[in-house]
């Protein structure tokens, strides 16, 4: 049949090297994928030691790759029994036109068969489209080579789409365990940094206690062990000659001051809060500053309320802001006159409040000393102390106060904290002189803290 010889044709030139143009003997493939006889390609490239070029797509490697091609070697041995000669080779007259005897050498591609050139100019082939065996092979071929493409193709895009669904699915996994990291990952975070805050308070402590005892002589070394438990038990300090509340809402005297007499109900729901901070009346504006806010702080947006959080916040990087420690400032300043402002405790926790210099340092760790302009009273797992100096002062107080004041005197140079409710005194830090410098509120959450600020009370 027409299709048999076509089809013959179209395997004896696959089976066929490009250098000797015989049938392939021991096929090897190279680097570009092409096949050649393993003794043809031997011969070409004999004598090269790099620059190894492919004789028929001219591409070039640097170095020798030859694979067998056992493939193509099956597909020849299996196609040994037919007869892969040209058509003007085959013996026995079996390619003869049976009505013309004449040689086969056209196509009709109308009836879909071989005829002669006899047939060709005949009635009956006259408006046929006819063209030569060789012709009709290299189309065939093309045909041939165009459907496999497409096969190939569609195997291609179903690879594809299988492996695209499998990497979603993957992604999807992937981003899920990401997510479940992430969160264990700033849990415990949050547990290491407030041991850590923990930690560091006590350290100071302890830190500031050997460095007494290690000044004392030998002898008082014996009883430094009572002082110090008289001093914790009795947190006694001297009287201060201002600040000191009498009982009742307010001071008598040519400094006088209301109390906080109103309940405040809880500004936030109990998990998350910590600490709210309220100015007496008469009411004169006063918030946080953002501009100092560490990036973990969180303001709202009318400044009155903060909260810690372990995520820190893209913020403009500006020189009055802390950039290692949680800290914030009050929006205002102060170089003249008593002031007060009221804390009020919700929970437990690691916290530091009191006032601090507008020079203290904002790019660094901040020591809590008032040498380097930080009065700060503090509260840990240990209990309450206040950072003096050059050691830490534990405090033992009758009962943790809801609401801590805070009152400057900026005059006198006197910074005292009082139990709000009871107006016990907590503490007062010895006079110092501000020498002329702003004196802010200062405020150091601790984690799943809240501060709220309220109007202030000044005289």
């Amino acid at each position: 049949a027409a299709s048999e010889i076509i089809l013959r044709e179209i395997l004896r030139d696959e089976a066929r090297c490009s250098i000797c143009l015989e049938i392939f003997q021991d096929p090897v493939s190279i680097h570009c994928g092409h096949s050649f006889c393993q003794s043809c390609i031997s011969r070409t490239w004999e004598g090269l030691t790099t620059n190894f070029s492919c004789p028929q797509c001219r591409k070039t490697r640097s170095r020798k790759s030859l694979r067998r091609n056992r493939e193509l070697a099956n597909m020849i041995e299996a196609t040994k029994s037919l007869n892969l000669q040209p058509v003007k080779e085959v013996e026995g007259g079996k390619n003869l036109c049976e009505e013309h005897q004449e040689p086969l050498k056209l196509f009709c591609k109308d009836e879909g068969r071989l005829i002669c050139v006899v047939c060709d100019r005949s009635k009956v082939h006259h408006n046929h489209s006819v063209v030569p065996v060789g012709e009709a092979a290299q189309e065939y071929k093309v045909r041939g080579l165009w459907e496999r493409t497409e096969a190939v193709k569609q195997e291609i895009l179903t690879t594809y789409r299988k492996l695209h669904e499998f990497l979603e699915k993957q992604e999807s996994s992937l981003l899920a365990q990401l997510e479940q990291l992430d969160t264990e990952i700033m849990n415990v975070h949050e547990e290491i940094l407030h041991r850590l805050l923990e930690e560091t308070t006590s350290l100071g402590t302890l830190t500031g206690e050997m460095e007494r005892m290690y000044q004392q002589p030998d002898l008082e070394l014996l009883k430094v062990r009572g002082r110090i438990n008289l001093k914790c038990s009795a947190a006694s300090f001297p009287p201060s000659p201002i600040l000191v509340p009498p009982p009742g809402d307010a001071w008598r005297g040519p400094n006088r001051i209301r109390g906080v007499g109103r309940e405040r109900k809880s500004l936030v729901p109990p998990k998350s809060a910590a600490m709210s901070l309220t100015f007496s009346p008469p009411p004169a504006q006063m918030t946080l500053d953002p501009q100092t806010a560490n990036a973990s702080l969180y303001l709202s947006e009318d400044c009155k309320f903060v909260r810690w959080e372990i995520h820190e916040q893209n913020l403009p990087s500006n020189p009055e802001r802390f950039k290692v420690d949680p800290c914030v400032l009050g929006s205002r300043g102060f170089t003249l006159g008593l002031h007060c402002w009221d804390v009020e405790i919700s929970r437990d926790g690691v916290w530091a409040i009191g006032v601090a210099k507008e020079s203290v340092p904002r790019e660094r760790l901040l020591h809590l000393k008032p040498e380097v302009g930080v009065w700060a009273l503090c509260h840990n797992r240990d209990g309450y102390m206040a950072h003096t100096s050059p050691v830490v002062t534990p405090l033992t107080l009758r009962s943790d106060p809801k609401q801590i004041r805070v009152c400057l005197d900026c005059e006198e140079g006197r910074v005292v904290f009082f139990n709000a409710e009871s107006n016990e005194r907590i503490f007062a830090f010895p006079q110092v002189s501000f020498q002329g410098e702003r004196v802010f509120p200062w405020f150091m959450p601790g984690p799943l803290h809240l501060l709220w600020v309220g109007p202030l009370n000044s005289l």
